[in-house]
């Protein structure tokens, strides 16, 4: 039951041009840059209504910039599928949009670091930090998953995971992953797990050795909108750090938020 491809390639994306009627673009995304900021003042401080390029991000009109990409619904721990429907969107912006019948979108956001959200009715989303470049990307791979997903693993795990809290998965990119990785968490959490190296679910407070793509997860994650995470290497192995460093993250209900690793030899 090897679920790593779909269930670490997690992002979101999400926007809408500026125009007479669009809402309240927010302060958008933690940490960052925010986009770039263009010249002309917007009328209102954040209400677009005087942008006509772009759109209005913290009282100034930016230009937008366009994302693509797909969207993934994991079924079950060995299926997954296009999630036609689902809602990527800028995390705390009027940004957003629906993926096609083959769970591809593409839209304009703003540049800079955002928290990009996935959603759809009867899943679990998913919250990920992206750096947007003035050109764009192309890349995004964002991924909602069934609730009968979450329940094979409370069956394969014998726990139960609670759908009022969070949960946070960690990816240690390579080098790291060598088996004894771990992470502390500055919110309580019910219990931790990971991957064995048949790809299936295990507790454990550590990665184990022998998956080429290691995830340390944690369910019932109290929510918080600045949840900071440490990564912590194998002593004398390697040492490992987050990707964008210094962020904090939000949890939401029934939401997995996913934060990248970086581990590197010692």
């Amino acid at each position: 039951m090897r679920i790593l491809s779909t269930f670490i390639c997690v992002l979101a994306l999400g926007v809408m041009g500026c125009s007479e009627t669009s809402g309240t673009a927010g302060n958008g995304g933690v940490g960052g840059d925010g986009g770039t900021g263009g010249t002309v003042e917007c009328e209102g401080a954040g209400d677009g209504t005087a942008c006509s390029n772009g759109a209005c991000l913290d009282g100034v009109c930016t230009v937008l910039t366009t994302v693509s990409g797909t969207v993934t619904l994991q079924e079950s721990l060995d299926m997954d599928s296009p999630a036609a429907g689902a809602t990527v969107s800028v995390r705390k912006t009027s940004l957003s949009t629906t993926a096609d019948e083959f769970g591809e979108f593409a839209f304009d956001v703003f540049p800079g670091l955002w928290f990009f959200e996935s959603s759809k009715e009867d899943t679990w989303g998913f919250i990920e930090l992206y750096a947007v470049p003035a050109e764009g990307r192309s890349d995004l791979e964002v991924v909602v998953a069934a609730d009968a997903f979450v329940t094979q693993l409370e069956e394969a795990l014998m726990v139960d995971i609670d759908d009022t809290k969070g949960m946070v998965t960690l990816l240690f990119e390579p080098a790291g992953g060598m088996g004894g990785e771990t992470a502390t968490l500055s919110e309580p959490y019910d219990f931790s797990l990971t991957f064995d190296a048949d790809g299936e679910p295990v507790r454990s407070e550590n990665v184990l050795p022998g998956d080429e793509a290691p995830i340390l997860g944690f369910a019932g994650v109290d929510l918080t909108e600045e949840l900071t995470l440490t990564p912590v290497g194998v002593d004398g192995v390697n040492a490992c750090d987050l990707e964008y460093r210094g962020a904090v993250y939000p949890v939401m209900a029934k939401t997995i938020t996913v934060v990248d690793a970086e581990c590197a030899p010692l």
